[in-house]
């Protein structure tokens, strides 16, 4: 009952806030990145996709000597979550992209893998259809990511009788989305809630994490090294 029930609400959630602040930045960022001369625009349209829109589009132009920097960058939270799903105004925003560029920082400290040599390449372009259907499959193992976690983490507490504290936390490392809930549920003052908030969208979580990885592999980015840059990430955002 426990794992039907966080299913349920996890699929839920998914319907009601995921699905229509992703989806329709999933097709555009597609878009805009194939219009881009040499994939200029790849960056900044990333951040603005989010994840995995961003990991999708970093992959796309292959892999390179700037895919692990660059990384930190695309695997960012989309601003409509943030804006619209958690109502964090501009200064959350702002923190979320300042701890990125941070990790990008922290990324760039380690030496380029070898096998990084190829240049990268623009995304190729796409015809509507195919577009759609790629965003499509994108959802579903969004979608997929927040059940799985939703359920371990049902099980989890399910075992364990976690302070509700304890369980914030757990569900932000696992699930974002959830993780959020549950941090709002805290009833923190404000100012706390929103660092507190900031800090789990900048991690994203495993569910996110491996959302991403699905993607950044074919950029050959070591996950590793992404996973430390992610706690950079959120640790700078706090």
């Amino acid at each position: 009952q426990e794992a039907m029930s966080a299913a349920r609400a996890s699929c839920g959630m998914w319907a009601a806030a995921v699905l229509p602040a992703l989806f329709p930045y999933l097709v555009l960022s597609r878009l805009l990145a194939q219009t881009a001369s040499g994939g200029v625009l790849a960056v900044p349209v990333a951040m603005l996709a989010g994840s995995p829109a961003g990991a999708r589009l970093l992959a796309l132009g292959g892999p390179s000597r700037a895919s692990q920097r660059r990384a930190a960058l695309c695997a960012t939270a989309s601003p409509l979550f943030l804006l619209g799903t958690l109502s964090g105004g501009a200064l959350m925003l702002a923190a979320h992209w300042i701890g990125a560029l941070a990790a990008y920082g922290f990324a760039a400290c380690f030496p380029v893998r070898a096998e990084n040599a190829a240049s990268s390449a623009s995304p190729p372009a796409a015809a509507l259809p195919e577009i759609l259907a790629d965003s499509a499959l994108a959802m579903l193992s969004v979608c997929g990511c927040m059940v799985f976690f939703s359920v371990l983490l049902a099980l989890a507490e399910s075992f364990v009788p976690f302070s509700p504290a304890v369980r914030a936390a757990l569900a932000a490392f696992l699930e974002m989305a959830g993780g959020c809930a549950r941090i709002r549920a805290l009833g923190l003052p404000d100012e706390t809630a929103k660092a507190l908030l900031c800090a789990a969208v900048s991690f994203g979580g495993l569910s996110v994490f491996w959302q991403n990885a699905r993607y950044l592999r074919e950029a050959d980015v070591d996950l590793r090294l992404q996973f430390a840059s992610k706690l950079v990430h959120a640790a700078a955002a706090y």
